[in-house]
């Protein structure tokens, strides 16, 4: 089977960001909203930790012997002094000196002085102790929250989810919570010129990631199992594509091309396919090549230093396989996984395959100045064989993405390998197998947005920490991040 020159890769983010996520709390505005709260981590900070009220009315509010809760571990209730008024589109900040917000997972609860519940947030928790803050957006008008830098008693930033009636613009849906299913969910379909998006699609235990670069040209990554093939496919729609220009295989393990194999055989219009050049002897495999073969879809083999045009706005390069590959090797799927560099702007990703630590110590001493990148998708699904330390201080990922299996019979991700990431000073975590499919767009700029199709129940193996810290151009970013105990 003939193999011409195909070069691709992969679209992606980041530098600093901003995570949309949907709270599930009241479905009309109250009186009077929760709208910003502080909390900061037990034993480190100084000062108050402060719930700021919101009065959205043209009225002043009396609220008085009204109270302020947390339900997270101990209990706490303040009690607002008597005679204290809100103004019409005012602010009211309550706080104690106390370690009253410090708990994982931290509930907060308003009720008036009868003890209703006027309003509720949360769960919320901020790791580290900075001017960050959750906040509403914008100002109570619905129950997006998002971690941001801090506006405590005055107006919040802006508008942090899209206006869904303005059709120059991503929309995200507004209405839904951690517990609704994913079914129906709408995708970012029709991005503004010079948004990029990746979607990190949930197939179970397998890899495949779909890129929808800034002039419209498409890139998919892998396909997962061969039945995952109806959910990459749904996913390709749901965006409204019927073509993708390149199909990336980075390496013939079933859990990467199986899915592929129903793509190709669909009625998506494919441009081309490039893979790692290498031969598995499985049905799986034979099964790839003779639906490509079958649709005459020109195949070709990656190799490091390639570099490909799809969009002039995007710089992509292989980093792997090696040519010539290296002694010791050549037989080694994993190892010889495509792996593919992405600059746009200000952001940069490397998508790595099923790497492991062979090939991560060659790209350490060989390509180490090309490493750096902001989004790293973990190799190998975070097997415990991945992700080495020099590896990991070399691309000084700021997120971290993983696809896994929800309790897969590997064990990924190990908890070695998510050691590792954490102390390498990444920012962020972001899991299929708890987060379900996951979508990021940027414009190549300092902010992204990251849009979790379905929190999933991951039966307590997952436990929900919000982090937030600096980026390396010293710009707030913000985060949902899972780690494991």
């Amino acid at each position: 089977m003939s193999r011409e020159l195909l070069f691709i890769i992969v679209a992606v983010i980041l530098s600093s960001s901003l995570f949309v996520f949907n709270q599930a709390v009241a479905t009309t505005t109250p009186i009077v909203v929760i709208n910003e709260i502080e909390t900061n981590p037990a034993g480190t900070d100084i000062g108050s930790e402060v719930v700021e009220l919101f009065n959205p009315s043209s009225n002043a509010i009396d609220v008085s012997g009204w109270t302020i809760s947390s339900k997270a571990g101990t209990s706490v209730s303040i009690t607002i002094a008597a005679g204290t008024v809100i103004p019409a589109r005012g602010y009211l900040l309550v706080g104690s000196d106390s370690q009253w917000l410090d708990n994982e997972g931290e509930i907060i609860e308003l009720r008036d002085a009868s003890g209703a519940l006027v309003d509720s947030a949360g769960p919320f928790t901020d790791r580290d102790n900075n001017n960050a803050t959750w906040q509403r957006s914008p100002d109570g008008a619905d129950n997006n929250w998002v971690f941001h830098s801090g506006t405590l008693g005055g107006a919040n930033f802006g508008t942090f989810v899209p206006d869904s009636e303005d059709s120059s613009s991503t929309t995200f849906p507004n209405s839904m919570t951690d517990q609704e299913s994913s079914q129906g969910a709408d995708y970012p379909r029709h991005a503004p010129n010079g948004t990029l998006t990746i979607t990190f699609i949930d197939v179970d235990q397998g890899d495949s990631i779909l890129i929808i670069f800034p002039n419209s040209k498409t890139m998919l990554i892998d396909g997962g199992e061969r039945d995952s093939s109806d959910t990459v496919l749904a996913t390709i729609r749901d965006h409204g594509l019927n073509r993708l220009d390149v199909i990336v295989a980075t390496h013939p393990h079933a859990d990467h091309i199986g899915g592929l194999i129903g793509v190709i055989d669909s009625d998506i219009d494919i441009g081309y396919v490039v893979d790692s050049g290498q031969i598995h002897t499985t049905r799986t495999f034979e099964d790839f090549l003779e639906g490509i073969e079958a649709k005459r879809i020109p195949l070709e083999t990656a190799r490091e230093g390639s570099l490909i045009n799809l969009d002039p706005s995007v710089n992509l390069e292989f980093l792997n396989p090696a040519v010539p590959l290296p002694e010791g090797i050549e037989d080694e799927i994993n190892n010889n996984s495509v792996v593919l560099k992405l600059t746009y702007g200000n952001f940069t990703a490397l998508f790595t395959g099923d790497m492991e630590q062979y090939a991560e110590e060659r790209l350490v001493r060989e390509r180490s100045a090309d490493l750096d990148a902001d989004v790293l998708k973990v190799g190998h699904h975070g097997s415990r064989y991945s992700s080495t330390d020099p590896f990991l201080q070399a691309v000084s990922p700021e997120i971290a993405v993983i696809s896994a299996g929800t309790n897969n019979s590997y064990g990924h991700p190990h908890q070695a390998a998510l050691e590792r990431i954490y102390a390498a000073g990444t920012q962020h975590i972001f899991r299929t197998d708890i987060d379900g499919t996951i979508t990021l767009t940027t414009e190549g700029g300092n902010d992204y947005s990251i849009f979790r199709e379905n929190r999933k129940d991951s039966g307590g193996a997952g436990i929900p920490h919000c982090h937030s810290s600096d980026c390396h151009n010293s710009i707030n970013f913000t985060c949902w991040l899972y780690e494991d105990r």
